[in-house]
């Protein structure tokens, strides 16, 4: 079985945590391929491909890049900001299944980026001084999706306590709260919208898990469209 094969079996059998885990590494990865392709034929700008598929905050641009919705989504600033995110996913993604579901995961994940993207066009249109910086007007959203359901995690179990290497046992929420500081850290000198992204995100979290104890469940809507998509692709592969 070829390295390919693997994977797909991977993605089949795994659960929600290592499924996003592959398709971040895979969006990644084919990124990185076109934009050594395009620098090889001197097509496009540094780094074509990775700011075309990051959120651009303009609607005109996003009506050009529709794609751009999807693929941020799965999207980091670069090598490092991936490993770091995908530690971070894979870690405390299993934690976070102890406390609640899959679907809450993967329902957390997405709306963690829309209102990452809320935020980030509302940001720009708001103030439009903003759009006369020398600053990026697109951005990827992965690390906002993760800290979306880290934060919802925190707050459902801020004193359970997660081993670390050489420190020993530490309360979720101080290890959420730190891990929210070094992405911040990572990120790139771009603009105060990026860090209001992440807010964006951590609300989400918040009122999810406020929501839940009142009986609501704010990621049930994601979890509907999901179902509804894998019945549709389940028809389309035994026509």
């Amino acid at each position: 079985m070829g390295l390919i094969d693997e994977l797909k079996l991977k993605f089949r059998t795994g659960d929600i945590v290592t499924r996003l885990v592959l398709i971040n590494c895979a969006v990644f990865v084919i990124l990185l391929l076109l934009d050594i392709n395009f620098t090889l034929f001197s097509f496009g700008d540094d780094k074509f491909a990775f700011i075309a598929c990051n959120y651009p905050w303009s609607p005109y641009l996003i009506a050009f890049r529709p794609w751009s919705v999807i693929t941020s989504l799965f999207a980091s600033w670069g090598l490092w900001h991936l490993i770091f995110n995908m530690i971070t996913l894979y870690w405390l993604g299993n934690v976070f299944l102890r406390f609640f579901t899959s679907n809450n995961l993967r329902g957390l994940y997405i709306l963690g980026g829309i209102a990452g993207m809320i935020v980030f066009t509302g940001l720009f249109m708001l103030f439009p001084s903003l759009q006369l910086k020398d600053w990026t007007g697109s951005i990827p959203l992965c690390s906002a999706c993760i800290l979306a359901f880290c934060t919802a995690l925190a707050f459902r179990a801020p004193n359970s306590t997660e081993p670390i290497p050489l420190i020993g046992p530490v309360k979720i929420k101080y290890i959420v709260i730190a891990l929210a500081i070094i992405d911040a850290a990572m990120l790139p000198n771009v603009n105060p919208a990026t860090d209001a992204v992440h807010l964006g995100a951590a609300f989400i979290g918040w009122l999810f898990n406020a929501m839940l104890r009142k009986g609501k469940d704010l990621t049930a809507p994601v979890t509907a469209v999901a179902v509804w998509l894998d019945s549709l692709l389940r028809t389309n592969r035994k026509s």
